[in-house]
Order: structure tokens, then sequence, then C-alpha cells
């Protein structure tokens, strides 16, 4: 009967620890893209698809996925609202995000202008 609330007791204690830690932002940067075209073909990483301009924009305000390449050329998938970021494709951006299961999950989503970074507004996720 000890040994069973004595592991109890642990068992609680180790729990309670995890809950404790706070999972943290990471920061990425690199290029808005069209995730769907971009795994296609990863020299699309602009906004214009063969004969198409704006291709990128367009998929995005339909609901395709947005994704970011890094400068070294590593690609993840965005968890965010991409018709609210769709106006930004092929520009560089700045990502605070947690990292889960392979996608960024977006807290905040900036674009680099002349001058700094701009927050883009982004709906809240369901």
């Amino acid at each position: 009967m000890k040994t069973i609330r004595i592991l109890a007791f642990c068992a609680l204690l180790a729990s309670a620890a995890s809950l404790g830690r706070a999972e943290l932002n990471q920061i990425w940067t690199g290029t808005l893209v069209d995730a769907s075209c971009y795994a296609t073909d990863s020299t699309q990483s602009g906004n214009d698809h063969l004969d198409m301009r704006k291709c990128g924009t367009a998929c995005l305000k339909m609901g395709k996925p947005a994704g970011i390449v890094t400068a070294d050329k590593k690609f993840f998938i965005l968890l965010a609202p991409s018709p609210d970021i769709a106006e930004y494709v092929g520009q560089t951006i700045r990502v605070t995000g947690k990292f889960r299961n392979g996608a960024i999950l977006v807290d905040k989503l900036e674009v680099k202008t002349g001058t700094g970074w701009v927050a883009a507004k982004l709906s809240a996720m369901m």
C-alpha cells in the first residue's frame, strides 16, 4: 500500500512539473510561398508560376496552405489562415510560433519592409 502511495505521489509530481514548463516560441525568417505549388516544384518560390501572374496569392486566397522557405532552403507548412497572408506571397517574412508535427503553428507573422517589419493581421483560428 505504501509503495502505491509513493508511486502515485511521484506520478502527480511528474505531471505537475510538465504543466509548469511552457512551450517556447521560435522565430523563422524566409520567403512566404504557396505550399501546394512549392511542394510540386521547389523553383516556384515567388508569386508568379508558369504563365499565371500572382498565382500564389490566388491559391492562398482560396485557402490552400502557406509555407515558408528559409535561407538554408528548409520548407515548413504554416498553420495560419492563408487568405490573411495571401498578399505577401514571394516576400520576406518573419514568423513567431511553435514547431508542431513538422509544421509551424503561427502566433505572429511579420513582413519585411524597407525600414523594418510590419505585423500581418491574422484572424483567429478555430
